[in-house]
């Protein structure tokens, strides 16, 4: 296609030189007026011999001296034809073989004709900088307009909708991902979290049997066994949370990043002001005679050490790490608008403090939460 792109484009090119050359007439011969004058002399020349006015022998001198001349004035447009002829030739054998010749040489110099086609899920996941994110992800929004077929495009700008509040469309998004590209425990885990985050942290059903799948498909599916720990502790069964959480972080390779989310989720079960130091670490005493106490007094145990932590923040908010251990509290608790509340306060609390205010910002970033 590109070929013949470029065939058209120096086609134009030599009409473009070559039309006016073709033109002709209009302008009249710059001797035609001097041929006819002469022409008219020799009829002057031959009236006047019949009058008798010339004898024969001037009469002819005459005639061949406006004959010379008039030879002259008809070989000038012949020479000036012959001219303008070569140098139209050579003209338009420089539009023919100059213009292309000097166009490819220019692209094999510069161009790149070997390179291959780059594919449209490449370009959708490099990104270069300075790209405008939000241009980017319209281009891929046309795209999928015109290609709905592509999961890939779907999967990609899916994430881009979660982060930024476009919940709805990040679950039709990974819907589409899983219906095209079929199932994987990535993908049901990543739908049932859009689920999750449209639900304000609730774990609904529809996302815990997505959840569920994914576990299927992969058991060490760290994301799907987070959430149906939350889904345990929202439903009350903190026993059964503890006993997911636990499992995750036993299993966890050194450096997870998701063992922070999860040791936090484990002290508020066990009613720890701080997650636990190490993995295997014994929890206190406190925290076991908690975790012993039926589900409704656990829950307003738990609470009431949430409302203290808050009514202390309140009063000395210059405590990142009390902040961070609320933020988590009440994203635990799946209470959504109180937790972007504590980011909000904590960030006005802690302006002064850049590299505490960047602790925030890091978490609210990991338990995708606005405020």
């Amino acid at each position: 296609m590109i070929w013949l792109t470029f065939a058209l484009l120096t086609g134009a090119a030599v009409m473009a030189v070559l039309a006016p050359l073709a033109m002709r007439g209009g302008a009249q011969n710059d001797s035609a007026a001097d041929i006819a004058f002469f022409e008219q002399q020799i009829a002057e020349i031959e009236r006047e011999r019949a009058e008798g006015r010339l004898d024969a022998s001037d009469a002819e001198t005459a005639k061949t001296e406006v004959a010379r001349r008039l030879l002259r004035a008809e070989a000038a447009p012949k020479a000036k034809a012959a001219a303008s002829r070569k140098l139209a030739l050579a003209a338009a054998l420089a539009a023919i073989v100059a213009i292309p010749a000097v166009a490819l040489s220019l692209y094999a110099k510069l161009g790149h004709s070997d390179l291959p086609d780059m594919p449209l899920t490449a370009r959708l996941d490099s990104a270069p900088e300075g790209r405008d994110l939000a241009g980017a992800v319209a281009r891929i929004e046309q795209h999928l307009r015109q290609h709905p077929e592509d999961g890939r495009g779907f999967e990609v700008v899916a994430p881009y909708y979660l982060r930024t509040g476009r919940g709805e469309e990040a679950i039709h998004a990974y819907s589409e991902a899983l219906r095209l590209l079929g199932s994987s425990a990535a993908r049901r885990a990543a739908l049932g979290e859009a689920r999750v985050v449209v639900a304000r942290g609730v774990v609904t059903p529809e996302a815990k049997a997505d959840f569920d799948a994914a576990l299927a498909l992969n058991p060490s599916e760290p994301e799907a066994q987070y959430y149906l720990g939350v889904a345990a502790a929202q439903a009350g069964d903190n026993e059964k949370a503890i006993e997911i959480f636990s499992k995750m972080v036993a299993d966890a390779p050194p450096g997870a990043a998701y063992l922070k989310a999860v040791n936090a989720q484990l002290a508020m079960l066990r009613g720890e002001e701080s997650p636990p130091v190490a993995a295997s670490g014994p929890s206190s005493e406190q925290g076991k005679a908690i975790a012993a106490m039926p589900a409704d007094q656990r829950q307003a145990m738990i609470r009431g050490m949430v409302d203290r932590l808050a009514s202390r923040l309140e009063a000395q908010g210059d405590d990142v790490e009390g902040w961070l251990k609320l933020i988590r509290a009440y994203s635990v608790l799946a209470e959504t608008e109180k937790a972007k509340k504590a980011v909000s306060d904590a960030r006005q609390a802690l302006a002064r403090k850049q590299d505490d205010v960047a602790r925030i910002d890091a978490l609210a970033k990991e338990l995708n939460i606005g405020g």
